[in-house]
């Protein structure tokens, strides 16, 4: 019987991304119990990804399979540390640490950043994020924490804002000051503000980059210890053609790039819901299968992402068609993530059951 669970469970496919338990990375352990059986399904990534549509899809084909056996289902995760280019090293506290880079500014990158951040702490993970665009701060704003000053100095705590560990140089710094510092100096300044923070068991932290391949960028990707980068773009060539060289100075510094998000993918009209492609039609797209790396989603133009980012709310804490595909990208870069690699000495202590 257990036999037959196992493969039931092999055949299930989830509706959305097209892949059954095994593809996830998905283990199940099934227990025998009194007119029945209890199986825990532990996923690599955040469990309540699962919750709302592959959870009761599973229970009720397992129940209509095995009946009049009672199965019960409950899902458990276990994020994992995946190793980072530099061998053997990671960052205190922080199981995976991800860039978050464009090859040229105003694509976006920093509001995807928060939102994708915030997507994951909604799901449930522990999330923080570094804004290490320290020539325009601007996750301050975007988190609503734009007015707080001198405490994360003083402390070295992060500032906690929608569910995230936040450090920015925007909180030490006032909002019209400009920061004329060289690379070397602005590199030291980062790499120390990463360092002394004090992270607090972090599954994911995400570093906002500055824009462009420059020495900064260098100096940060040789010396922090990365999991994965991502790479923003727009769908424009003009885009591309930077967000190519972005992806080069990943794979020559060994760092693996987990994949391409493409912002400002299209303009969804409000009235009729027609798609204009403002900036192009699927650059991003283009680029990801000419250079083999995974497209891990598009987000429209819209007019939300604008105001709420201006407001310090990030969308994907909203109830909206547009959260929803945010929390898809999410997923899909926890689920990428997860499939990558695993460091050597897990420190991290065991599973926690979090829904049944």
């Amino acid at each position: 019987m257990t036999i037959d669970i196992t493969t039931a469970l092999n055949n299930i496919i989830h509706p959305t991304i097209g892949k059954n338990i095994k593809a996830m990375g998905i283990t199940s352990h099934i227990t025998p119990v009194a007119n029945g059986f209890d199986i825990i399904l532990t996923t690599p990534f955040p469990a309540s990804f699962l919750s709302s549509i592959f959870l009761p899809l599973v229970q009720d084909t397992l129940n209509k399979s095995f009946a009049p056996k009672k199965i019960k289902v409950r899902l458990v995760e276990d994020i994992r540390v995946h190793k980072t280019q530099l061998s053997g090293k990671k960052l205190k506290q922080i199981k995976n640490t991800i860039a978050i880079a464009s090859g040229k500014g105003g694509v976006g990158k920093s509001t995807v950043t928060v939102n994708l951040a915030t997507a994951l702490a909604k799901a449930g993970a522990r999330v923080g994020m570094l804004d290490a665009d320290i020539y325009g701060p601007s996750i301050p704003l975007m988190l609503g924490t734009a007015t707080l000053k001198d405490a994360p100095l003083q402390s070295n705590q992060p500032v906690i804002a929608h569910g995230l560990q936040t450090m920015s140089i925007g909180y030490l710094i006032e909002s019209d000051q400009a920061l004329i510092w060289r690379g070397p100096m602005l590199a030291k300044a980062l790499i120390e503000m990463l360092d002394n923070t004090k992270w607090d068991a972090l599954d994911y932290l995400f570093i906002d980059l500055p824009p462009g391949t420059g020495d900064i960028q260098l100096s940060l990707v040789q010396k922090i210890p990365l999991t994965s980068a991502i790479v923003v773009t727009t769908p424009q060539d003009v885009a591309t053609l930077d967000a190519r060289k972005a992806i080069k100075m990943f794979e020559k510094t060994h760092i693996d790039v987990l994949g391409i998000i493409e912002n400002m993918a299209y303009h969804l009209c409000p009235n009729c819901q027609h798609q204009s492609h403002i900036f192009g039609h699927e650059g991003g797209q283009a680029l990801a299968k000419e250079l083999q790396v995974p497209m891990l989603g598009q987000l429209p133009l819209d007019i939300q992402i604008r105001l709420q980012s201006d407001a310090g709310q990030p969308l994907s804490n909203s109830s909206s068609a547009l959260s929803e595909q945010i929390m898809s990208m999410a997923f899909n870069v926890a689920l990428t993530l997860s499939q990558k690699p695993l460091q050597q000495n897990n420190p991290f202590p065991p599973i926690k059951v979090i829904s049944e």
